[in-house]
């Protein structure tokens, strides 16, 4: 292997941009890194710049330094240790930051990157070429995502209602953050981008258009919040005459879909599904105050219903909270009858309403717990596992019940979402079967 270099890096003139492009390798990579079960489109690919010379790593390889110019670095929390074991193995030189992480603790990254990334970025160039450190992201939004790079056949896997395996899927931006007020207090959005910024609908026509060389057959609008936007029918009307066979589904709040004639004008435009967040089902959200109302229309127009819901680790401790607090969110499922439900553990957020609360339960050591799926706020790892089932527990119980047979859809069809929860219940149960007597 050829050693790494240890060169001292000297600036680069950024008057020629064209020159800037043409020189050496660019790397972009994701941390975690990206594969077939993280199953999004990774956000690096809005900032690679165009040019012959830029790469996608899905695997966050080592390099030889002395042959890269740039490695743009988009980090998560849960990559952080990652992303700190591979930038020490690299010149801090050459190392631009961005993401999530960056954007919160941009003075964790100090020590490891060149430049530390805040916000929004779709303009790499003049973005690095702000003076400092850290530097706030620049978006012109006038390109495309590098999705050239990206091997979207394998590694945009979906657990998803009816996707089979081999089934294509897509993703889509339309706009970005999120201007819900008051703003929910566990979401991390506003830090991100505190405002809702829509990207040009001459842009979202031409990103739709491309998609459609891949012949999917599903894709996702991953707007925070799609129906927020003022225009959004006339987004959803473009995405739709681009993909006409593509079934489609997006994240919505319930106080944004104000009757049943938007849901009907959704189905038409090829919406199957919406993704609504019912969150806490012990606790009101303002958003969420019509959203049994909402989940008749749905039903009403035949688009099928995604519930996410969050478990406070810290108010379920103990048999009783415990019980309550399933039994109230088994309730909400048999009320709104979703076709597919998801749960996520608190993830305290720094900046968001509750991390005053919480923020003395979390250090760095958790960072690599912010998967959603952890509860990382209870330090007994006894406990901690059992959480982890009985999450898994009561997802399995509402989609393989009666109820769910006779009233939502068949589970056990091959689908991703059944192949996963199959695989999940090979995982616990024979473990949970065993120490807590739990049967099928």
């Amino acid at each position: 292997m050829v050693p790494y270099g240890t060169k001292t890096w000297k600036p680069v003139d950024f008057s020629d941009l064209s020159l800037l492009r043409k020189k050496n390798r660019v790397i972009g990579m994701s941390f975690p890194r990206q594969d077939a079960a993280l199953g999004l489109e990774p956000s690096i690919l809005t900032v690679l710049p165009d040019g012959d010379n830029v790469e996608y790593d899905p695997i966050n390889r080592l390099y030889n330094d002395e042959d890269v110019l740039f490695y743009l670095c988009s980090v998560y929390i849960s990559g952080y240790d990652e992303f700190v074991i591979w930038a020490g193995k690299h010149d801090k030189n050459k190392i631009v930051v961005g993401g999530y992480q960056p954007t919160t603790f941009p003075e964790e990254f100090t020590s490891h990157a060149w430049k530390v990334v805040r916000g929004p970025c779709d303009n790499f160039y003049v973005t690095i070429a702000q003076e400092g450190q850290v530097v706030d992201g620049i978006c012109t939004y006038d390109r495309l995502p590098r999705r050239d790079l990206y091997d979207i056949y394998k590694l945009n896997q979906q657990i998803i209602p009816d996707k089979r395996v081999e089934d294509v899927v897509v993703s889509i931006n339309t706009s970005l953050g999120c201007s819900q007020t008051p703003a929910c207090d566990f979401c991390c959005t506003p830090i991100m981008c505190p405002k809702l910024i829509s990207k040009p609908i001459d842009l979202v026509t031409k990103e739709a258009q491309a998609l459609a060389i891949f012949k999917p057959r599903f894709c996702f609008i991953r707007d925070e919040n799609f129906t927020m936007q003022a225009d959004w029918q006339r987004r959803l009307a473009i995405i739709h005459e681009a993909l006409p066979e593509t079934k489609l589904y997006l994240f919505a709040s319930a106080n944004t879909i104000t009757s049943q004639l938007k849901a009907d004008y959704m189905v038409r435009k090829g919406v199957y599904m919406v993704c609504l967040g019912l969150e806490d089902p012990t606790k009101d959200y303002a958003k969420n105050r019509n959203l049994d109302m909402v989940a008749s229309y749905l039903k009403n127009s035949g688009i099928y219903m995604y519930l996410s819901f969050i478990v406070n680790p810290l108010e379920i401790v103990g048999k009783e909270a415990g019980e309550a607090f399933y039994t109230k969110l088994m309730e909400r499922f048999r009320e709104l009858a979703p076709e597919m439900v998801c749960g996520n553990f608190l993830m305290p957020f720094r900046g968001t309403g509750l991390w005053d609360k919480y923020f003395q339960f979390v250090g760095p050591e958790d960072y690599r717990y912010y998967d959603s799926k952890t509860p990382f706020l209870v330090r007994n790892p006894v406990l901690r596992e059992k959480m982890k089932f009985y999450m898994f527990w009561y997802q399995w119980q509402y989609f393989t019940s009666d109820f769910y047979r006779d009233n939502v859809r068949r589970f056990d069809t091959g689908d991703t979402l059944h192949l996963r929860f199959e695989e999940l219940y090979r995982e616990f149960m024979p473990r949970y079967e065993r120490i807590w007597n739990v049967r099928a």
